[in-house]
């Protein structure tokens, strides 16, 4: 594979969050407006001058049967806790079993992960849904092919010390917010819908795994992405904080499933349902044993996820997620992705005109 190229437009809108949420409430959503696309924007021209160097998807393997080839993007600099289905599949074989040979990378970051697919690097992303929006409506060519987290966990975090009970306490803050990740995206979206102008924050551009120190150690007062997994970092840390989710401040947008690249899933639309199939069996593995799962990731981790944390947040993260036994497992909805885009083209920076009804397929789910 060549190397492909980074390019980020980072803008950054106006306005806080607020309310506590409640990671057992599987599914409530509402309409709101744009966000800053940040490092998700990427445009034709991007992707042009990209070198884009498609994975080995081609079929490998012996009489004895065939094996496709999968590159995975995940999206994180550094594995976390809801990273365990995919420790899980490759553990134990279940990759293997529905006939598939997955690589992974960790680019840093929704927003990097969609470059990533978009230029062909590899075939499929576990991204934030909404940031991927941001890229399709630049005519990236990706696809979301399965939603799995029914509720956008997205918002900010806060020492106990610092008070965050509306939108307005989040004026003056300093706020640590990652380029390429989906939180670049939804903090812009979030500060345009509440009002809160440039000059009112001061948002501190920092890695995804450099937000989480940089609160610890009062460089910054906030800092933008999964509540559940801030709060419980900085409880294992000895730390008590909180949070205020976007969507409980009426920004909900969809929040972490797969996307593929629009050529890899003409040409390989079985390799995709077998992917979805394995990884639903995963997640039902993780759900019925997460010390188990977390104990597989800790290990592939090389010790970077930490047991207890991980079981943690996986007890906060797994209610979020539909229940892979239902019917309706990884189904899109137009409701769902129209909203979206309203927010992003209402409130951010996004711009373009494609359909919202274009940006899924629920034809490749599992049938089993």
């Amino acid at each position: 594979m060549s190397a492909y190229c980074r390019m980020y437009t980072f803008t950054f809108p106006s306005r806080p969050l607020s309310k506590e949420i409640n990671m057992h409430d599987y599914s409530a959503r509402s309409p709101r407006r744009p966000l800053v696309v940040g490092a998700a924007l990427l445009s034709i021209g991007l992707l042009a001058s990209c070198s884009s160097a498609a994975s080995d998807s081609g079929d490998t393997g012996d009489a004895g049967g065939e094996t496709q080839s999968v590159a995975l993007s995940l999206d994180w600099s550094t594995y976390v806790a809801y990273h365990a289905p995919f420790a899980v599949a490759a553990e134990q074989g279940i990759w293997a079993e529905h006939g598939l040979d997955v690589t992974e990378t960790l680019p840093g970051g929704s927003g990097d992960a969609a470059v990533e697919v978009g230029t062909a690097k590899t075939d499929i992303a576990w991204v934030d849904l909404s940031t991927a929006a941001a890229s399709m409506l630049q005519e990236v060519p990706i696809t979301s092919v399965a939603k799995v987290q029914d509720k956008n966990a997205s918002g900010l975090t806060v020492l106990e010390s610092t008070t965050l009970e509306s939108a307005d306490d989040v004026v003056g803050m300093r706020i640590g917010s990652t380029p390429g990740g989906s939180d670049s995206t939804l903090i812009g979206a979030f500060l345009n819908a509440n009002d809160i102008g440039e000059d009112e924050v001061t948002i501190v551009n920092l890695p995804a795994n450099g937000k989480f120190p940089a609160l610890m150690t009062g460089e910054v007062d906030a800092i933008s992405g999964q509540v559940y997994f801030y709060s419980s970092s900085a409880e294992a840390e000895g730390q008590q904080a909180h949070g205020l989710s976007f969507s409980e401040m009426g920004l909900n947008v969809l929040d972490h499933g797969f996307i593929a690249n629009d050529t890899f899933i003409e040409q390989n639309p079985e390799a995709i349902s077998s992917f979805l199939a394995a990884y639903r069996e995963a997640l039902q593995i993780t759900i019925d044993d997460p010390a188990a799962a977390c104990a597989t990731l800790v290990e592939r981790s090389d010790g970077e996820v930490l047991q207890d944390s991980c079981e943690t947040q996986l007890d906060l993260w797994l209610p979020l997620t539909t229940d892979p036994a239902a019917a309706n497992w990884g189904e899109n909805t137009s409701d769902e992705w129209q909203e979206t885009v309203e927010v992003l083209t209402t409130y951010g920076d996004a711009t373009g005109t494609r359909d919202p009804a274009t940006m899924f397929t629920n034809d490749l789910l599992p049938s089993d």
